[in-house]
């Protein structure tokens, strides 16, 4: 036997669901990438707000018509969504969702309901350009008790909590619209619930408080969150500026003694160094970005062997390079795999009479992209790659700067190589391959 429900009954379920029906739709419009901009962005441009109009106005103006359509009382959210509208998006936003929403109500016969929400919605979102300093409106409390005792307090001491006008709005406009249907409810004007008792108005009321300050608290939520993550990109990108900044005077040190012990030799080869040195310099100076592909990497790597082939000659000098056009558009820290080259040329190369070779490669592999580079070099014997990490700035410098970028997911592995020299292995996950400027936070990735 299906279960039969007063008029009373239906109209507090009706109120009730109104709850869970705000929640769908405010989770759904905080998953749009311009509504975050609008919550974290000083200057916002117009078409982002336009978006965010829009899509207010589609979705509460749909609950119009359902509401017309199928009876489903608790999907007509015009007055929260006008409120809502205007103490997230602003001026604009607001009206011109309570515009939307009153144009719908109006086209189905319910006339007075256009000048009504146009006005909520604008005088909402003007209360929002007040409350929007200093963040304010993100504060709003859903303990009706904190929000009545923090009002109360502040006004004590002669001062307005304007946290506490979103419960003004909400409860100006729900009595303006009890009002309005006692002159126009008959005449199917305006939709709202008829007035019954005080205790029925009690619950409507605080349900329209609730699903107002829900919206608001869950924006709020996310609104911080983003900030977050901002800040932690902000602080890796500083921690990765830092950790480059250390990389270039270590090259420029050592390049500029490997030329003062030319000048005297050879000046001719100094000055072709030094003249190879200030074109990776103009490029390190264009180049401001915290990562950038592993074909910039090895534009700068080509460069930097230039002076290395000077310094050393073309039948000491080998380079042999083996990637895979797959990897080439992997993102790197910049300048991350030069520290690793030069030792390969410093400990291995310079170390032998007869010069030697430096390979330089990269591969897919599962999970991400390996890059290896290996040198002819002298018997290293078993390496710890502790101690290895202890004795200069380069390599500390590329483990820290390959840690930060891939929150921990990449590594790097060094090992001897049978017949003299070492091997290094650098792995980049795929999760970091992605980046651009900043790869993101570990959040992001999580």
């Amino acid at each position: 036997m299906p279960l039969a429900f007063t008029q009373d009954q239906l109209a507090l379920i009706n109120l009730l669901l109104r709850l869970v029906v705000m929640a769908g739709i405010t989770s759904l419009v905080l998953g749009f990438r311009f509504t975050g901009d609008i919550l974290v962005k000083v200057s916002v441009p117009a078409r982002e707000k336009v978006k965010l109009t829009v899509l207010l106005a589609v979705i509460f103006s749909v609950g119009v018509l359902i509401r017309k359509m199928s009876a489903q009382a608790a999907m007509d959210l015009s007055l929260e969504g006008a409120i809502a509208a205007g103490l997230i998006g602003g001026t604009w936003v607001g009206a011109g969702t309570g515009f939307a929403i009153g144009l719908t109500c109006f086209l189905i016969g319910e006339t007075v309901s256009l000048p009504f929400y146009c006005v909520a919605g604008l005088v909402s979102g003007f209360s929002y350009s007040r409350l929007g300093r200093g963040g304010e409106v993100w504060n709003f409390s859903l303990n009706p008790f904190l929000a009545v005792y923090n009002f109360l307090e502040r006004l004590v001491h002669g001062a307005l909590d304007r946290n506490f006008i979103p419960v003004v709005l909400c409860i100006g406009f729900a009595l303006l619209r009890y009002a309005l249907l006692e002159r126009c409810g008959t005449a199917g004007l305006i939709y709202g619930y008829p007035v019954r008792d005080w205790l029925f108005i009690t619950i409507d009321l605080a349900v329209l408080i609730y699903t107002v300050g829900m919206a608001l608290k869950l924006t709020a939520n996310a609104r911080d969150e983003l900030i977050h993550r901002e800040e932690e990109k902000q602080l890796v990108h500083a921690r990765l500026t830092t950790l480059r900044s250390q990389i270039n005077p270590h090259f420029l040190f050592n390049t500029l003694n490997s030329i003062t012990s030319l000048i005297r030799t050879d000046a001719d080869r100094a000055r072709e160094m030094t003249r190879r040195l200030s074109s990776i310099f103009r490029k390190s100076l264009d180049e401001t970005g915290d990562t950038h592909s592993l074909a910039g990497e090895i534009d700068f790597l080509d460069d930097y062997l230039s002076i290395e082939r000077v310094r050393f000659g073309d039948d000491r000098f080998e380079v042999v390079k083996e990637f895979d056009e797959r990897t080439l558009g992997v993102q790197v820290p910049s300048l991350l795999l030069q520290p690793l080259v030069e030792n390969a040329v410093k400990h291995g190369i310079a170390c032998r009479t007869e010069g030697g070779r430096v390979c330089i490669g990269s591969a897919p592999v599962k999970g991400g992209t390996e890059i290896t580079i290996e040198n002819d070099g002298p018997e290293t014997g078993p390496l710890v790659i502790g101690s290895l990490f202890s004795r200069g700035v380069g390599l500390k410098n590329v483990a820290e700067r390959l840690d930060i970028y891939t929150c921990g997911e990449g590594r790097i592995e060094i090992c001897s190589r049978p017949g003299g020299g070492a091997i290094v292995r650098l792995f980049i996950p795929e999760s970091a391959g992605r980046g651009k400027e900043v790869a993101g936070t570990c959040t992001d990735r999580g």
